[in-house]
């Protein structure tokens, strides 16, 4: 791995401790927020019963990440999922949500594939992303096209982090609907 994907995908330094937990609470507080609305807890398909082995976890979790800023990239250079002012977020991250929901199998009874599933690498990367959003939220650039930027993305990566907690928490369309209305 080299410095630049070192340095975007690593976990925080250990002097951003505060930034960590931030991340963290900003994900909590989501799922909060997703189980209130829908009217349920979570169940046995949302808690992780298989630890991955550390080298493959962090190998895909990696690559996580490293989808997160291709494909980010490649919309700030196309800008081809921008409708208006709305973003097409599941245009803009095919290959990771991809990569996430193949993180969660299911069986052919549509309960969770154990066996194959790592839920434990799209619970870190949910986590990273919350991280990369209070980040974003606290940048304060200067010049205009920068502020126009990270806005963008902060909107992009906010809605990304919605797309994943909802495949974390298994829910179904009709959630998602009833969740997306109070937002």
């Amino acid at each position: 791995m080299n410095d630049a994907t070192q340095a975007r995908t690593s976990a925080p330094e250990p002097g951003d401790d505060a930034l960590a937990l931030a991340g963290r609470t900003l994900i909590r507080e989501r799922i909060r927020g997703i189980r209130k609305v829908v009217g349920r807890r979570l169940g046995p398909s949302d808690i992780v019963l298989r630890r991955t082995a550390p080298d493959v976890r962090a190998h895909l979790f990696e690559e996580a990440c490293e989808l997160y800023w291709n494909e980010m990239s490649w919309e700030e250079i196309t800008e081809e999922e921008l409708v208006g002012d709305d973003e097409l977020i599941e245009m803009i991250f095919p290959g990771l949500l991809a990569l996430v929901d193949a993180f969660l199998p299911r069986a052919p009874n549509g309960e969770p594939d154990r066996d194959r599933e790592r839920r434990d690498v799209a619970h870190d990367f949910l986590y990273w992303l919350g991280t990369r959003l209070v980040t974003l939220r606290e940048a304060r650039p200067e010049p205009e096209h920068e502020l126009t930027r990270i806005r963008r993305q902060t909107k992009v990566t906010d809605g990304l982090i919605d797309l994943i907690a909802f495949r974390v928490c298994s829910l179904n369309n009709d959630e998602i609907e009833a969740y997306q209305k109070t937002r």
